[in-house]
C-alpha cells in the first residue's frame, strides 16, 4: 500500500506546482495595474482640489 502512494507523490507535486503557478499568473495578469490605480487616484484628487475651489494658489482665495 505504501509502495502505491509512493508511485503517487511525482504525479501529485507537479500538479500542485502547476495550481500554484496558474494561481499566481492569474492572480497578476487579472489585478488592477498599479499605474492605471495611480492614476486614477490622482485624478480622483485632482477632481477634490477643483471641486472646493482650490488651484494653484494653495487654497488661499481673495476675499472681495
Amino acid at each position: 500500500m505504501l509502495q502505491d502512494l509512493a508511485a503517487l507523490a511525482p504525479p501529485v507535486i507537479v500538479c500542485a506546482v502547476f495550481v500554484i503557478g496558474a494561481w499566481m499568473l492569474l492572480r497578476r495578469e487579472l489585478a488592477p495595474k498599479r499605474r492605471a490605480r495611480a492614476k486614477a487616484d490622482a485624478g480622483a484628487g485632482e477632481e477634490r482640489v477643483h471641486e472646493r475651489g482650490e488651484g494653484s494658489e494653495g487654497g488661499i482665495s481673495p476675499r472681495a
